[in-house]
């Protein structure tokens, strides 16, 4: 890798580090949420993930860094608090669901950045397209949450229509 593509590389590492801090801290606070159902599962799963993939982000961070000028990751890149409480009084789990989306679909697009920075036959593009396989289906799981079932449910009464 030279050294213009390294250091768009260890900066993208730290914004997509620094996204994943975000995605593990609303994860928590979805799942302090009364009746979100099905739902919770999905927040729970995306915890896991975003707690897994910063891991592995710093791992490959720390495979390319150089020790005596880049710092570390949990270091230098902190998250900012702008996230805090981002689900405020939102009890609504279409809405919650929503939210998440959108910051998976935002974490996607970081993904997509970084990897152009990889040699695209690295072990580091395996991982970071493996996190976007997990990212994609976390996302298609949160789309069946916010969407309406077409036909009534069994714990919805049926309306008689007049013809």
């Amino acid at each position: 890798m030279d050294k213009t593509n390294l250091k768009e590389f260890v900066r993208s590492t730290a914004v997509l580090w620094n996204e994943h801090k975000k995605r593990e801290a609303l994860y928590i606070e979805a799942m302090k949420k009364d009746g979100l159902g099905t739902l919770r599962r999905v927040c729970n799963q995306g915890h896991f993930s975003a707690l897994l993939f910063q891991k592995e982000i710093q791992w490959i961070y720390d495979y390319f860094k150089c020790n005596l000028t880049d710092c570390d990751l949990r270091d230098g890149f902190g998250l900012l608090n702008e996230n805090k409480g981002m689900l405020g009084q939102v009890e609504d789990k279409t809405v919650v669901a929503n939210v998440l989306k959108d910051t998976e679909f935002a974490t996607l697009r970081k993904y997509q950045k970084m990897l152009k920075t990889v040699d695209a036959d690295s072990e580091a593009a395996r991982i970071l397209r493996e996190h976007m396989e997990r990212i994609v289906d976390l996302y298609e799981r949160l789309t069946k949450e916010t969407t309406t079932p077409l036909l009534p449910t069994w714990s919805q009464p049926v309306q008689k229509v007049a013809y």
